[in-house]
């Protein structure tokens, strides 16, 4: 799903049609719609850069409205009056809007599994999900977060492993910062150091601060610290010595082996137990977010004198205005009437204006009447 934003970074809706004689209205122009992952945040970017968050896509069937496409114009019919039996005028279709925005996808799942490189996180996902990550005997394996869907006990709940944490992680260092907003989402963490580590409390305290520099409500989430690779003689031999060093910073630890399976049982049980603890998140129901501003009622016409030239800035007047002949003296009849009856010419008198007068109308010139 999101490897269309590699290679296409413009996404347009169509502009609304043109109104036409013999009764036809332009049509609407066609929506836009971008499938974007669960866990999305939508930003816009304003013209000086700033960003807003405008939406937060967390459950299936949820839309944002960030743009709207361009309505059809209206048709020689909508000119129609009593005293103008044949109207000559019609709209050209509104122009799409253009707008920047920053999709910033946050993976949606239960635990986070957190560690240094090669500390065996995607052993455990394997171990304990259908999810298949690659493993190797190097760091840096996994590049991108992995979900796996875990059943225990018939109970269930989502993995997601988390790219190994290096020191400088939260300025970006090894891409960190991008793996790091990952774990906002979740509700709880596996921490899980290498237990062939020559310092593992200097190891588990580097990936706390690099959380705690990146984000520090991340320390604050419910997590189950777990040693891994118990299945090699030196940590099994060293197992009361590391005990012993993680208690002195109060820390009480799962000795597992994510390779041969030895404690991983024990480990979701743990995890169960802390789930069980933790209020229940409900999932908001699929909606429409409108993020737009409701079109008002009545357009608001603005006049500007620039250069002894009266410009008429009105989005209506300026659709007209491209679907006509105005070198035909009955259009520029109608034309003022219509321009009186959307409250131009009041607007216009109020400016200054006099017959004569230079009007501009978009790209349009014309001379006042």
């Amino acid at each position: 799903m999101l490897r269309r934003f590699r290679y296409n970074r413009s996404f347009r809706a169509d502009d609304g049609g043109k109104g036409q004689g013999n009764d036809r209205a332009g049509r609407t122009g066609k929506d836009c719609i971008i499938d974007v992952p669960l866990g999305t945040l939508i930003w816009r970017i304003g013209d000086g850069d700033e960003k807003e968050v405008v939406g937060d896509l967390v459950a299936e069937g949820m839309e944002l409205v960030v743009a709207r496409g361009g309505k059809g114009g209206h048709g020689n019919p909508r000119f129609a009056r009593p005293q103008n039996r044949v109207p000559l005028l019609a709209e050209d279709g509104e122009i799409t809007e253009e707008i920047t925005v920053e999709l910033e996808l946050q993976v949606l799942a239960d635990i986070a599994i957190v560690g240094m490189p090669n500390a065996g996180k995607s052993s455990l996902l394997r171990m304990c999900s259908r999810a298949r990550p690659d493993v190797a005997a190097y760091p840096f394996t996994t590049l991108e977060p992995v979900l796996g869907f875990v059943e225990r006990k018939r109970q269930e709940f989502v993995l997601a492993e988390i790219p190994g944490l290096i020191e400088g992680a939260h300025l970006g260092v090894g891409l960190g910062h991008e793996f790091l907003r990952h774990t906002k989402r979740t509700r709880g963490i596996i921490h899980m150091v290498d237990g062939t580590s020559e310092d593992v409390v200097k190891e588990y305290n580097q990936v706390r601060e690099e959380m705690r520099l990146y984000d520090d409500t991340l320390l604050e989430k419910p997590k189950i610290v777990v040693i891994n690779k118990i299945d090699v003689p030196e940590v099994r031999e060293r197992r009361g010595e590391i005990e012993e060093s993680l208690q002195r910073i109060e820390i009480s630890a799962q000795f597992i082996s994510a390779a041969t399976g030895e404690g991983v049982e024990e480990l979701l049980d743990k995890v169960l137990e802390m789930l069980a603890a933790m209020p229940i998140i409900s999932t908001p129901a699929p909606t429409a977010i409108p993020v737009l501003e409701p079109r008002p009622r009545r357009e608001r016409i603005i006049v500007e004198k620039v250069d002894g030239v009266f410009v008429i800035k009105s989005p209506r007047a300026e659709r007209i205005v491209r679907r006509v002949d105005l070198e035909d003296w009955s259009v520029q009849a109608q034309l003022w009437n219509e321009f009186t009856k959307m409250g131009i010419v009041k607007v216009m008198d109020r400016a200054g204006a006099k017959a004569g007068s230079t009007v501009r109308i978009g790209e349009w010139e014309l001379e006042w009447k």
